[in-house]
C-alpha cells in the first residue's frame, strides 16, 4: 500500500515478492505508478492530493476502508482459518500496547 506508488521500500518488496512468485494486491491513488507496474492486481483508491490537509486524509481514509473491506471479506471466505491467523496477528502485536 502506498499513496503515490512510489515509494521504494514498497516498490522494491513488491516486485521481491513477484519475483519470488508471490501474487501482489497493490492499493494505491495512481493507475500509472510503479507499484501498479510491479503488481498483479492493483487497487485504486483515493484521488490526488491537491495540498497537505483534507484530501491527503480522504485518501487515508480511502485505503483504510479498502484494506477493512478486504479483510472482512477474506475472514468470511476462509472461516476458521482466517480467523485464527487474525488472532495470531493480535498475539504478536498484543505487547506493543498498554
Amino acid at each position: 500500500m502506498s499513496h503515490t506508488g512510489a515509494t521504494r521500500s514498497t516498490v522494491d518488496a513488491a516486485r521481491r515478492a513477484r519475483q519470488a512468485g508471490t501474487p501482489v494486491i497493490a492499493l494505491t491513488g495512481y493507475a500509472r505508478s510503479p507499484l501498479t507496474e510491479s503488481s498483479d492486481r492493483p487497487l485504486l483508491a483515493g484521488g490526488q492530493d491537491l495540498v497537505f490537509g483534507r484530501e491527503t486524509v480522504a485518501s487515508r481514509l480511502a485505503h483504510l476502508t479498502v484494506i477493512d473491506a478486504l479483510t472482512l471479506t477474506l475472514l468470511g471466505l476462509r472461516g476458521e482459518p482466517a480467523e485464527a491467523a487474525l488472532r495470531l496477528a493480535a498475539d504478536v502485536t498484543v505487547d506493543h500496547s498498554y
